[in-house]
């Protein structure tokens, strides 16, 4: 009975196996003796019984790769009675490498000792060839990803290496430019100057015509340093902007008051209009500048006849920010539809028949351009199908409080203004700008017309009164104007140029206060406010004779140039040739003013100007304005001129116009010169 349980029971395992898809097999440990159930024969080639039942013969068919790891866990596993895993190369019955999988527990005989041990097989060829196939894939991958790896470090690496050839190359470079701006500036300079006092003096068409022409040249090679320099700059420092408070309004006016002496040698009319308010805003002031005057200096070059006009429109963009927009416009040819891009591009102009005609390199849109970008605007070309050329720079910047020091006493409400020209259409623009601004404009053509209405009386007189320069004719009565007008705030209203020492002290005599066009929206405003009156203990304006100004500079050339300039402009000068005669200068004898060369032998201009200021801050110099001279146009050798102590800068090649204006601005006095 017992016999027949035995054999069911076994015939149940038998078919729990055959179910499981697995092999069966049993060892007896005391013996050595292996039992194979049928499924184990049949599953890995064998005749049935053919398996080997000797422990020896078994082991035999265990892959020798595989062998130790197995016996290894073999062995624990009997020490301690448990069960263990394997997974090995078996030799099946047609004596090929098959890959099984089994499970195993170890049994204790009645000593308590290990007596059997039982697993289960399963052959796991395909899967494990699939694992295989996986693992040398992942290894390839991993070696492809190594080896790419490696390689990419290598190309980084030589990058590295050469943006360090490339940095080292550009400061090279910047070095070199800046080098050459100053050597190439500075006989420049006595070029250009010269030939300006030699057109001062010339006494023929011919020789002027022969002078003219050198100077045009001269300035185009001007131009051109310049463009090359600034171009330079912004693709060596990808456009390093400073956030600072501006007036918009007062900046586009600022940039084309620069221009206006050219305008006015091409006969062209020279419009500027503002439409909004003017808050102050943040922002790089100096890089719009530019921009507007690369753009002008564009619209100029390209026009032979009709008008230049500089717009600047303000708006609300919410949340404290205002929206800008800047057009520049000409009566020129325009551009070709096709090439309304191309110009942005560096050493690309509109059209070759214009680069023959009117020269250049074709670098001014493109800095501009990359300026307005750098500033997260864009600048755009309309050339409309009636002619000429529209530029629109379009920004956005947040606004901010007017600064402490520029903060001025509310104006009085608009009034009534006069606005004086020669004829029409003189002053349509500007008119129009008042009377959005609230003023009651009225345009009067002609001096004499102005001096009859006054004369006449009424409730009609003004308020202000603007008298432009065109009708500044020989023999206009300032005097008789004022009289007529006691309670009128009157002003002439003068290009930077403009030079009439008799106009300019009858002007002065008659209460007349000079602006220089064109006029901001905040000198608009204050038409109607009257200067302020002198202290009674301010002394009177010096002199011409008593305008001294002292000039510091090395070069023969320049030595002579600029003392000829002065000449010129009415004024006294005298020269110191290094940083230490300035000091013994100033101190012997101190001047109204200081013409600084920065690179000078034994002491340099900016040593000199810390030396002078510190000076006068012991009470031991009463000082003055200090102005540079520099062959260097760039933004940092400026504000090394400011942080010394220094007023202003002119940069070489000097002209008259702008050191006309430099001492005019510094000394109001020498306009009297």
């Amino acid at each position: 009975m017992k016999r027949l349980r035995g054999a069911m029971l076994q015939a149940r395992l038998e078919r729990a196996a055959i179910a499981s898809g697995e092999g069966y097999w049993e060892r007896d440990l005391r013996s050595g003796q292996i039992w194979y159930s049928d499924r184990f024969h049949e599953m890995l080639g064998f005749a049935p019984g053919g398996a080997p039942t000797e422990l020896l013969a078994s082991r035999a068919r265990i892959h020798p790769e595989d062998l130790s790891r197995y016996q290894s866990d073999h062995d624990v596993a009997v020490a301690t009675l448990g069960r263990f895993n394997y997974e090995v190369r078996y030799l099946d019955g047609s004596d090929q490498w098959r890959w099984i999988r089994g499970r195993c527990q170890v049994f204790a005989g009645d000593a308590g000792q290990a007596a059997w041990i039982v697993g289960v097989v399963a052959e796991v060829q395909a899967h494990k060839e699939e694992q295989l196939q996986r693992e040398r894939r992942q290894l390839e991958l991993e070696q492809l990803v190594n080896e790419r790896t490696a390689g990419l470090q290598a190309a980084l690496a030589q990058a590295e290496a050469r943006q360090q050839d490339a940095e080292r190359a550009t400061q090279a470079k910047s070095r070199f430019l800046a080098h050459m701006s100053h050597e190439v500036r500075t006989p420049l300079n006595g070029v250009l100057g010269l030939t300006e006092l030699a057109l001062s003096v010339a006494t023929s068409p011919e020789q002027r015509r022969f002078l003219e022409t050198a100077h045009e040249s001269g300035q185009a090679l001007l131009g051109l340093l310049n463009d090359v320099l600034d171009l330079s700059r912004i693709e060596a420092s990808n456009v390093d902007l400073r956030q600072r408070p501006f007036e918009p309004a007062q900046l586009l006016a600022d940039a084309m008051r620069g221009l206006l002496p050219l305008s006015h040698r091409r006969e062209l009319l020279t419009i500027y209009d503002w439409d909004g308010d003017s808050p102050w805003l943040l922002g790089d002031g100096g890089a719009l500048r530019q921009v507007l005057v690369n753009l002008l200096g564009n619209a100029i070059k390209f026009t032979e006849h009709g008008h230049i006009m500089l717009e600047g429109v303000l708006r609300s963009a919410g949340e404290g920010r205002c929206h800008l927009t800047v057009r520049v416009s000409d009566t020129g040819p325009g551009v070709p539809l096709d090439r309304r891009e191309a110009v942005f591009d560096p050493f690309v102009q509109g059209d070759e028949t214009l680069v023959r005609r009117h020269g250049g390199a074709g670098l001014g849109l493109a800095i501009a351009r990359r300026l307005v970008e750098a500033m997260d605007g864009s600048l755009t070309l309309r050339s409309p199908e009636s002619g000429g050329a529209v530029f629109t720079v379009d920004l956005e910047l947040p606004e901010v409080e007017t600064p402490e020091d520029c903060r001025l006493p509310e104006p009085p409400p608009p009034g009534r203004v006069w606005l004086l020209y020669e004829r029409p259409p003189g002053g349509s623009w500007l008119s129009a700008q008042l009377r959005r601004m609230g003023w009651q404009a009225e345009l009067i053509y002609g001096f004499s017309t102005a001096l009859d209405r006054a004369a006449a009386g009424g409730e009609a007189l003004p308020d202000a009164v603007l008298v432009t320069q065109q009708t500044l004719v020989p023999g206009v009565d300032l005097a008789a104007l004022r009289a007529a007008l006691p309670q009128a705030c009157v002003h002439l209203v003068v290009r930077p140029d403009w030079h009439d020492p008799e106009l300019a002290a009858a002007a002065r005599a008659a209460r007349i206060e000079t602006l220089v066009a064109p006029l901001a929206p905040s000198q608009l405003r204050r038409l109607a406010v009257p200067p302020p009156e002198a202290p009674a203990d301010e002394p009177a304006a010096l002199a011409p004779a008593t305008v001294e100004i002292l000039l510091v500079e090395d070069n023969p050339v320049n030595q002579m140039l600029g003392l000829e300039f002065l000449r010129v402009l009415g004024l006294a000068g005298r020269v110191a040739a290094d940083g230490y005669e300035a000091i013994e200068s100033c101190l012997e004898r101190p001047p109204a003013l200081v013409l600084m060369d920065l690179q000078m032998p034994r002491m340099d201009g900016l040593q000199a100007t810390r030396e002078l200021r510190a000076l006068q801050a012991k009470g031991r110099w009463p000082g003055c304005p200090i102005v540079a001279l520099t062959a260097h146009a760039s933004p940092e050798e400026h504000q090394a001129c400011q942080a010394a102590g220094m007023d202003g800068v002119l940069t070489k090649p000097l002209s008259l116009d702008a050191m006309r204006e430099q001492i005019w601005r510094r000394l109001p006095a020498a306009r009297s010169s």
